[in-house]
């Protein structure tokens, strides 16, 4: 790889920032190209619409984080986070309430605003002297080759100023722009054709307000889940750094979106199923602002990886390739999955050079992100109105949904009567995108949660499964949902190995 002199990675926020540092071990030198001037102080940026809103990562992101950013946990919680190991969580839903008293968190995690992540994460690589920032720039094109099979650079232009223009060369572009990328028009320009994306038109609002914390409170992390059989929303109560507390409301499906207004906002807490809980948070919290709310239409996820002449050169990562649903956590961890796995990718590359490196490493990519992707469709899917558009199948919504309702309620009934957190555990590390949904969604999991005393939610799934012989469960289970084909290296393999006695 004694080529590879120079990479450009298009956007700094987090998924750009991750990138940057990732490419930092292939390449002599990283230039991230960014459309605003960073704050001096963490602050949310003009470029970042959703920076406003809560985000948490999830703990297979913090692994990676932590292995390109060490330390970086600590950084936070020195400047105000709140660490994971000092929080106890409470998740309500129809089946009921489930309140964990004790430290039983596996995982370091900060618990922060996203404009501290950011600023933490931004200052680490500004200090890398291969690493470097072009601000209030915005990237206009894409350069290429005579033959127009490889990209070789960009085309930028100043936002701002005399506006001049420039062209910018380089051995790898990596667009982590996020869902305002230009990389669509971009290769139309150049003359490819782009396959027809993959759509999940949820038409999703959520609205945050933030509170100071006016006397002592437990650190604690409230999960109300929604139900949208009944037109209950969610709702997440999170501290984050400076004594400041995020409540976030959410439901998909375009009806009656969560409200900005201070009075109706306060009169919808009271309808979650952790209604209770939150308002009597409230007396000891005053509100910072107004709720700010913040809308999606669609979620969109690119596949590049079908196209057979996509250029040399070119790699697109985080909400440019896959959008998520953000209430489901997904999106900064899934950005750091994928920057690993361009990692793992150029590790191979580096050892023996493979034709269409590129194209390869994107359909690795893909079937990184297959399981959130589906997870958070089944989801959002549940809410009327959402539906999944695109010439691509998307298997075993409604099994997954009716698996999901009873596993859920075995969970909290045994976690509950039983005292016993084991399904619980399984389903937490499966959504952390730790677990391979593969371990999920098995017959020896199917025979333990179809033991509910023929409840509804144990026949709609013995319905939805259609064969009564164990011996064929497994059988079904394949031939229902998708086949989740995961890359996990020896530190997730370790991490498993040590957690299987809480899942045995």
């Amino acid at each position: 790889m004694s080529d590879m002199k120079k990479a450009i990675v298009i956007g700094a926020g987090i998924a750009g920032l991750i990138t940057a540092r990732m490419l930092a071990d292939y390449y002599d030198e990283v230039c991230v190209i960014e459309r605003d001037e960073f704050p001096l102080d963490p602050d949310n940026r003009q470029g970042v619409p959703q920076s406003f809103h809560p985000h948490r990562v999830q703990p297979r992101g913090a692994l990676i984080m932590e292995h390109y950013f060490p330390g970086y946990n600590d950084e936070l919680i020195q400047m105000g986070a709140i660490s994971s190991h000092d929080e106890q969580f409470q998740i309500a839903n129809r089946y009921g309430t489930l309140v964990n008293k004790e430290d039983s968190s596996s995982f370091k995690i900060a618990s922060c605003s996203r404009a501290l992540l950011e600023c933490v994460l931004r200052k680490r690589i500004q200090n890398m002297p291969q690493i470097g920032f072009l601000t209030s720039k915005e990237v206009t094109g894409l350069i290429v080759s005579d033959d127009e099979r490889a990209v070789t650079g960009v085309y930028t232009k100043e936002r701002s100023g005399e506006k001049k223009e420039e062209q910018i060369p380089a051995n790898m572009v990596i667009d982590a722009s996020g869902r305002s990328s230009k990389i669509i028009r971009w290769l139309n320009k150049i003359g490819l054709t782009v396959p027809e994306p993959e759509v999940l038109k949820v038409s999703l609002g959520y609205s945050t307000r933030y509170y100071k914390i006016k006397g002592f409170i437990p650190n604690e992390w409230v999960m109300s889940d929604s139900d949208p059989e009944r037109g209950i929303r969610a709702g997440i109560f999170t501290r984050i750094e400076d004594d400041i507390v995020g409540l976030i409301l959410f439901n998909a499906g375009g009806d009656e979106y969560p409200s900005t207004q201070p009075e109706e906002f306060q009169e919808q807490i009271k309808h979650l199923f952790a209604g209770d809980k939150i308002v009597g948070l409230m007396e000891r919290l005053e509100p910072l602002q107004g709720p700010r709310g913040y809308r999606i239409s669609e979620s969109v996820r690119q596949h590049f990886e079908l196209m057979e002449n996509w250029p040399s050169g070119l790699l697109v990562l985080g909400d440019a390739l896959c959008g998520f649903d953000p209430i489901h956590g997904q999106g900064i961890t899934v950005a750091a999955i994928e920057a690993e796995t361009i990692g793992k990718c150029l590790e191979e590359q580096r050892i023996q050079h493979e034709p269409q490196f590129e194209r390869k490493a994107l359909q690795r990519m893909q079937q990184a992100i297959e399981p959130a992707w589906w997870l958070s469709s089944v989801a959002d899917m549940r809410w009327k109105g959402v539906e999944h558009g695109g010439p691509y199948e998307l298997k075993g919504v409604t099994f997954g949904q009716k698996y999901i309702n009873l596993f859920t309620k075995q969970a909290m009934k045994k976690a509950d009567q039983e005292k016993d957190n084991q399904l619980f555990f399984m389903q937490f590390m499966m959504n952390a995108l730790i677990l391979p949904p593969s371990e999920y969604f098995k017959k020896e999991v199917l025979d333990m949660i179809l033991d509910d005393n023929g409840s509804e939610e144990e026949m709609e799934l013995r319905a939805e499964l259609g064969v009564h012989d164990p011996d064929l469960f497994q059988q079904k289970l394949d031939e229902t949902l998708p086949i989740f084909e995961l890359e996990y290296d020896e530190q997730i393999k370790q991490l498993l190995e040590s957690l299987q006695p809480a899942m045995s």
